[in-house]
């Protein structure tokens, strides 16, 4: 899959999809499978920064990926091309038809297709059903994709801002079940304490600044490290018990969002080559509350606990490559 910044020509018979893509959620898949449909090759052409960051940076939501992460998912999607359209204050300020003139007509896709809620221009004053008549005179189609929802769910319409909601409050099936696979967050690996290797139990320390992270407690997880310079393949996927935020046992309890993974079937302690390295970490199922023990050996036996009932919930879910799925 090829990442281009630039505002140029795609490859001819081209489906674009266009939109904020925030979490690549069903709802987005339902556009893919549409422009699918509509033409042999296909486009993502999204916006970077999110637009939300540098119109209303206070009031801006944590994303749900990173663009690496986006990246990954769109490739694992098939997903020919990925558009980052450079939104700056020039492009925020142009109007619906000079933004259809000026990036759109020059993209020049085949067609295009976008969500029936989709708003774009200054102001956000232009509507997915006026962009068909703009296009029209440069040769390109419009189609729009109605919202999407899970019934199983109680779930009317996919949105990023449901999911996010869900992942605060610890709905981890909730916001897997609109995501289309479990919630993950990517961070980097830095070196900590070495009190998990010193438990029998070493850990991968992650920072993951700015990333939307489950409520503090422990997780049944998955982990993976991406495809970088320094790891021509993808590693993994593992099962992996994560913590998330401070550690009472061993520390005084703290607001600050912390990450930390234990591999189960990998000892981490022995590869020195993760430390600046990304891992991505998938939530799948809430194991306890963060907790302070009494000393040691009752962590230890805890920890021992949480690794046999993260081992017994993962052995029930499926691997796709490394991209974990929801339970069927």
């Amino acid at each position: 899959m090829l990442i281009d910044k630039r505002i140029r020509r795609l490859p001819p018979n081209t489906a674009a999809c266009l939109g904020a893509f925030d979490g690549f959620h069903l709802g987005h898949r339902a556009l893919l499978q549409l422009a699918r449909s509509l033409a042999p090759l296909l486009a993502v052409v999204t916006f970077d920064p999110h637009p939300a960051q540098l119109l209303a940076p206070d009031r801006a939501p944590r994303l749900l990926q990173t663009h690496a992460q986006r990246a990954r998912v769109c490739a694992q999607l098939g997903v020919d091309r990925l558009v980052l359209l450079p939104f700056d204050e020039a492009m925020a300020a142009m109007s619906p038809d000079t933004f259809a003139v000026r990036v759109l007509s020059e993209l020049a896709p085949t067609t295009i297709v976008v969500g029936e809620d989709f708003r774009f221009g200054a102001d956000r004053s232009g509507y997915a059903s006026s962009l068909a008549r703009m296009l029209a005179p440069h040769g390109i189609a419009v189609s729009s994709v109605q919202a999407v929802g899970n019934r199983e769910l109680g779930e009317t319409r996919v949105s990023s801002t449901q999911i996010r909601a869900h992942v605060e409050a610890g709905r981890l099936r909730a916001a897997a079940g609109l995501l289309g696979r479990w919630y993950s967050v990517e961070g980097t690996v830095i070196r900590g304490a070495g009190r998990g290797r010193d438990l029998g139990f070493p850990t991968a320390n992650l920072v993951c600044e700015d990333r939307l992270l489950p409520p503090p407690g422990t997780y049944a997880a998955i982990m993976a490290r991406p495809r970088t310079p320094s790891a021509s393949e993808p590693l993994g996927p593992w099962p992996a018990v994560a913590h998330v935020g401070p550690a009472p046992t061993f520390q005084a309890p703290s607001n600050r969002a912390s990450l930390e993974v234990h591999a189960i079937k990998l000892n981490l302690s022995q590869d020195k080559t993760m430390y600046g390295e990304p891992i991505e970490v998938w939530f799948v199922a809430r194991l306890r509350d963060t907790r302070r023990f009494t000393g040691r050996e009752a962590l230890v036996q805890a920890i021992g606990r949480d690794v046999a009932s993260a081992t017994s919930i993962l052995d029930h879910n499926a691997l796709i490559g490394s991209q974990p799925r929801p339970l069927d």
